[in-house]
């Protein structure tokens, strides 16, 4: 028995003599509502004994604060930033990686190991139950919003709905918009962790977009924009960072604030004459 990773999501699921005959992230073409979509991605799978196998090193990041982030080199998937967010109480890991390793593992045991899992949205989830595992089974938190998405159940899963402390001084907030159950993580000391919630503009590293779908670079309307920076403005906070590896500093919320009212008034139609 082998559990199965998606080669072009890298989500992991069941264990099964044979992959899977579809991820659970690819269903074809999902309507205009574009649920999830991440469009057809491939129907090859691997397992974490062959990406083990691959060539690769892990990129290491340390933003200070006791924020970490791990990636790994060459990409796979989705290749984005995985966040380990240090407590006195244990550590947060969020968005994990999407494979295991020795090398990884040890990275992760040096920097105090996983307390608990939590992710920003379902492209997300990775090999969030192997992670689990790895550390005794520590809780896996998924928003209940995005349920059917869950390509692998276990009982480490724990559903949540609005808002959740994990950990004390860790805020997990639901904001929808991406995705229904789109959510970011906050620590005591005003870092934010938004996984692509609110995603980064690598040519513009002061500002930040709003959108639905990136496959097909659908925003998001100018109510949820709205919707989302309003729920967020309840929390302090002056860095952002997203799985992509776009970092904001300083004055994050003063750059979300700006960005948000600048997409509401294009998309609402305000400059319309300019176009």
């Amino acid at each position: 028995m082998k559990t199965w990773i998606c080669d072009g999501c890298g989500l992991e699921h069941p264990e099964s003599p044979a992959p899977p005959e579809a991820c659970v992230l690819n269903r074809g073409e999902v309507g205009i509502e574009e649920r999830g979509d991440l469009g057809p991605h491939g129907t090859g799978w691997t397992t974490h004994e062959e990406l083990a196998a691959r060539p690769h090193e892990v990129l290491h990041r340390d933003h200070g604060r006791d924020v970490h982030s791990l990636r790994r080199e060459p990409r796979f998937a989705i290749g984005h930033w995985s966040f380990l967010a240090r407590t006195p109480h244990g550590n947060l890991l969020w968005d994990p990686p999407a494979y295991l390793d020795d090398e990884i593992l040890g990275k992760v045991r040096e920097l105090g190991g996983v307390a608990v899992v939590a992710t920003s949205h379902p492209h997300m989830f990775a090999a969030q139950v192997s992670w689990s595992h790895a550390f005794g089974g520590v809780p896996v938190l998924v928003n209940a919003n995005d349920e059917e998405w869950v390509p692998r159940p276990d009982p480490v899963i724990r559903y949540w709905r609005d808002q959740v402390e994990p950990l004390p001084g860790i805020q997990l907030v639901e904001v929808g918009g991406h995705m229904r159950g789109s959510s970011v993580a906050r620590t005591s000391d005003g870092t934010l962790l938004v996984g692509d919630t609110v995603t980064g503009v690598p040519a513009h590293p002061a500002w930040v977009s709003f959108t639905r779908n990136f496959p097909k670079f659908v925003p998001l309307s100018p109510s949820v924009v709205r919707r989302i920076v309003d729920r967020l403005d309840a929390f302090e906070y002056d860095r952002l960072y997203t799985l992509g590896g776009d970092t904001i500093n300083e004055n994050a919320k003063q750059v979300v604030r700006r960005a948000a009212e600048r997409h509401i008034r294009w998309a609402s139609g305000e400059f319309d004459h300019l176009t």
